[in-house]
């Protein structure tokens, strides 16, 4: 049968770190990765497909999901958003498992009907919201969550490479980690379906032991739905 595939998506140009890591940390839980950006997407087409992930990358465009223009977004593309939500909607009804990094996780909470901050900086933050992709800063992990039983923890150092986040949580979401402002760092399923957000890049940290555990957690959710067809 062969093992088990993962579709990562990204961005045509760009995301090739994201891709070249997260297809690093998969294959050491011998699972297979299939890259797709809207230039190598074809709507129709039945990809092979066991689990998914979405990575971080280029902002979401505001007219994806009914929001305003803002000066802060420099970039979008409605191609890879569109391409994100037709494979979200297919890994939803399949029962996939399925993990959104950075931008994957905000993708994830507004096909869910979420809502999103723009721009943290608009907001009234009591600490400093530092943008860095060495793991300088802390997130507290929320108790009786599944991203506490994988890493075992309450509180990660982790990265910050984002300028947007979570507002209203989506419905069958909840938030599973939070940073000193109470902003939303990770959210998951509210039931036992593997749909897992994260606000912070695993993938830029492989030598930290908490990465590896949520990829391999991933991956093991991955195999069990293989067990489950």
């Amino acid at each position: 049968m062969g093992r088990k595939i993962v579709v990562v998506t990204g961005s045509t140009r760009g995301s090739r770190t994201a891709w070249y890591m997260s297809r690093f940390l998969l294959a050491l839980s011998g699972i297979r990765a299939h890259f797709l950006h809207p230039k190598s997407w074809t709507p129709h087409i039945d990809y092979a497909m066991d689990g998914l992930l979405i990575t971080g990358g280029i902002d979401i465009d505001p007219q994806t999901y009914g929001g305003s223009e803002h000066p802060s977004i420099a970039k979008s593309d409605p191609k890879r958003d569109a391409m994100e939500m037709t494979l979200l909607e297919r890994a939803m009804k399949e029962d996939l498992p399925i993990m959104g990094i950075c931008r994957g996780m905000q993708l994830i909470n507004l096909f869910h009907g979420g809502t999103l901050y723009p721009h943290i900086h608009d907001l009234e933050l009591d600490y400093p919201h530092p943008h860095t992709p060495l793991p300088l800063r802390d997130v507290t992990i929320d108790r009786e969550t599944r991203l506490h039983g994988i890493v075992g923890t309450s509180i990660l150092r982790v990265n910050a490479l984002h300028h947007q986040a979570v507002d209203r949580i989506g419905m069958n979401l909840r938030s599973a980690a939070h940073d000193r402002n109470g902003i939303v760092q990770a959210i998951e399923s509210d039931d036992d379906r593997f749909v897992l957000g994260l606000q912070w890049h695993p993938e830029f940290m492989p030598y930290a032991w908490h990465s590896r555990r949520i990829f391999t957690a991933f991956a093991q959710a991955v195999k069990r739905q293989r067990q489950r067809k």
